[in-house]
């Protein structure tokens, strides 16, 4: 397994997560970390430690960037994507190498999400499921296949690159597989991100900043595969009652305002062709 699979998380701010995460492997697998907070005691500390694991530090490139980034140095056939707050169970890696063996060209793998797999887990006759979308939490790659599939949209930040990256493998006929005898737990199920913010500051300006991208990568998104007038007949309701709530809540100083202004102010960005720029003012690469 140890020469044929290589694990790479992208992380931002999930210091405390990574070191529980890699404690939890063996020390033979290789482990790609891409960190997004660029921080340079986490790296010496991790390649200090594990001599399995190679940190790169980035300025906060994004989610989908930082899998391409991470992808360019694996030199195995195959790299799991992991958040650092995915918990995957026995077997797991064995079986989705098998699964990847015996299908030989797809799109990407996905183990089946459960939180606990012993609990109300029918035995499936086939465990090899066509799905037109993946739970991102962990998926395993060909490397050869992801490089012509060029990997994940860079123009995307965050929210949306997965979907996007479903809608290529369809345009380009690389099938998506679930592997139904293969499990893992994602605690932040929905969401790319698994920082640990220093104060409630940080961790506000991050949720504003998430709104802000939310509705900026939907239009992108949507735009991309359907053209403009679509996409903007498609989101331009949603602006609408946006812009009268934050009126609203501006008469009875909601904290929600600052949220819709965000979320306002990302969608007219996305459709004025501007690019997905916003990011956290509190992050610090020194």
């Amino acid at each position: 397994m140890e020469k044929e699979l290589t694990i790479v998380l992208p992380s931002y701010k999930s210091r405390e997560l990574i070191i529980e995460h890699l404690n939890n492997f063996s020390k033979k697998l290789k482990f790609i970390i891409i960190d997004n907070s660029y921080d340079k005691k986490l790296k010496k500390e991790l390649e200090d430690k594990f001599k399995n694991v190679k940190v790169f530090l980035k300025k906060n490139i994004g989610y989908g960037s930082a899998i391409n980034y991470g992808s360019k140095h694996v030199k195995t056939k195959y790299f799991l994507v992991m958040n650092p707050d995915t918990k995957i169970y026995k077997n797991t890696l064995k079986n989705l190498l098998l699964a990847a063996k015996r299908i030989k060209v797809f799109g990407a793998l996905s183990p089946d999400y459960i939180e606990n797999k012993n609990k109300n887990k029918k035995v499936q006759k086939n465990n090899i499921v066509k799905q037109k979308q993946l739970d991102g939490g962990a998926m395993l790659f060909n490397k050869k296949i992801f490089q012509k599939i060029k990997g994940f949209d860079e123009k995307i930040f965050l929210y949306y690159e997965e979907n996007d990256f479903y809608q290529k493998c369809d345009i380009l006929e690389y099938d998506l597989f679930l592997i139904k005898n293969s499990y893992f737990y994602h605690s932040q199920k929905g969401d790319s991100s698994s920082a640990i913010y220093k104060n409630n500051k940080e961790k506000y300006y991050g949720y504003l900043v998430g709104g802000w991208h939310g509705q900026w990568s939907k239009f992108y998104y949507l735009k991309k595969y359907n053209g403009f007038m679509f996409s903007l007949i498609k989101c331009m309701p949603n602006l609408i009652i946006n812009i009268i709530q934050l009126i609203f809540k501006s008469l009875i100083l909601s904290n929600k305002t600052k949220y819709l202004y965000f979320k306002i102010e990302g969608l007219i960005c996305s459709i004025l062709g501007l690019p997905s720029y916003k990011r956290n003012k509190y992050d610090n690469y020194k």
